[in-house]
């Protein structure tokens, strides 16, 4: 998984990510991105910008892992079929999603789909401050 583009704060910065529209439901199908900094972080706001929906009945679960496994510590089943919009892992987290996740040097930011994101275009911003 690759940053489409970034921006950078004195301690801490942006990613904008694009997410994978798998037809898979695997851990991280849709995101798996090891931490892009030398230090720990600590993840703040993620704002997901759906555009356009999944074809099919999918929620994801967004969180920080060791690997790239499914974690749903930021969005806990948010629905990416029902509507396109703004979403956001403090009014939009589900009963498992934090406000703030630690995300230590070489674990993984990962998104896992329930079912086909056939035809999903969404964005992940990241918000993170350096620990």
């Amino acid at each position: 998984m690759t940053v489409a583009s970034s921006v950078a704060e004195p301690n801490g910065g942006w990613l904008k990510i694009p997410l994978t529209a798998s037809t898979t439901t695997g851990g991280a199908d849709a995101l798996a991105l090891v931490n892009p900094e030398a230090t720990a972080l600590v993840i703040d706001k993620v704002i997901l910008y759906v555009a356009t929906v999944a074809t099919g009945s999918a929620t994801i679960d967004v969180g920080v892992a060791a690997t790239a496994v499914t974690n749903d510590t930021l969005f806990d089943g948010l629905d990416v079929h029902a509507a396109t919009g703004l979403f956001n892992n403090v009014t939009n987290k589900g009963t498992n999603g934090l406000p703030q996740v630690l995300w230590p040097v070489g674990y993984y930011l990962t998104a896992t789909p329930s079912a086909t994101l056939a035809g999903l275009v969404a964005t992940a911003y990241v918000h993170y401050l350096r620990v």
